[in-house]
């Protein structure tokens, strides 16, 4: 018998050994430069990335629900449809707890509701706090030669969604159009064009987006919520169909004012 129990132990011990050295050490973490996908064991070799490629993925909504052209929905209890809808995003930072900030290479957006993926290039990886940007141009890319953008910038004035107004050298930050129910009742079509342009310095507004977001990784990705509904939240349907911003300061004002809130984490 005691013999035999020595045997049982010797054997298991022989078969913990193999067991344990069949396994691949490496680095397990997949967050890491080194990730081996095919270790078993974490050797604690991993080392990790200083910089992150971020990529802001923009949602349209209209309420609780995604944003589509020319489908009906309801706006302050109004149908209404959208033919565009579409705004500038410059100052784009992240910021940590200690409100140190760290801008990305590409600082710019031109978002419009057809596209939802949007690169901004490397930051330092790390855990932040908020995503600060500001929705329309800063002033100085605003007023300075739209000649000097590439092809692909998003200031670009020569692609398909660019809005620039010559007669003033500036971009229209915001520009939502489309067709509403603008009879006094609220309960026709929605027939009435609406377009909705709203530029100049006076209407950049800034927004801070509470993230609490660890951002490791090659890449990196923060999802936000846009919802045009809520642009339009303080607009009067049966008056309020149309502002350049010159030539109808109050509205445009209202609608600058609502669009912080209408930008949310995903």
């Amino acid at each position: 018998m005691k013999i035999s129990n020595y045997l049982l132990l010797a054997s298991g011990a022989m078969l913990t050994f193999l067991f344990s050295s069949c396994k691949e050490q490496g680095c397990t973490d997949p967050e890491a430069i080194n990730y081996n996908s095919n270790a078993d064991d974490d050797d604690g070799s991993c080392t990790y990335y200083n910089e992150t490629d971020l990529s802001l993925h923009l949602y349209p909504m209209a309420g609780n629900n995604a944003l589509v052209y020319n489908q009906e929905f309801s706006v302050n209890g109004r149908k209404l449809k959208f033919t565009r809808a579409q705004f500038y995003i410059s100052n784009i930072k992240l910021r940590k707890a200690d409100n140190s900030t760290f801008a990305p290479e590409m600082p710019y957006i031109l978002f419009q509701s057809l596209a939802n993926d949007y690169n901004n290039g490397m930051v330092d990886t790390g855990n932040y706090a908020f995503l600060d940007l500001s929705v329309g141009v800063d002033s100085i890319a605003n007023h300075g030669d739209p000649a000097q953008w590439s092809t692909t910038h998003p200031l670009y004035i020569g692609s398909e969604y660019s809005t620039y107004w010559t007669w003033s050298q500036g971009y229209v930050f915001i520009r939502l159009e489309g067709y509403v129910d603008s009879s006094p009742a609220g309960n026709g079509n929605a027939d009435a064009g609406f377009a909705y342009h709203v530029g100049n310095d006076e209407f950049l507004r800034n927004v801070s987006i509470p993230i609490s977001k660890n951002l490791q990784g090659a890449t990196s990705i923060i999802e936000l919520n846009i919802d045009f509904a809520k642009m339009l939240e303080d607009v009067d349907f049966t008056t309020e169909l149309e502002t350049h911003s010159t030539n109808n300061k109050p509205l445009a004002e209202k609608i600058a004012n609502k669009t912080p809130e209408a930008i949310t984490l995903r």
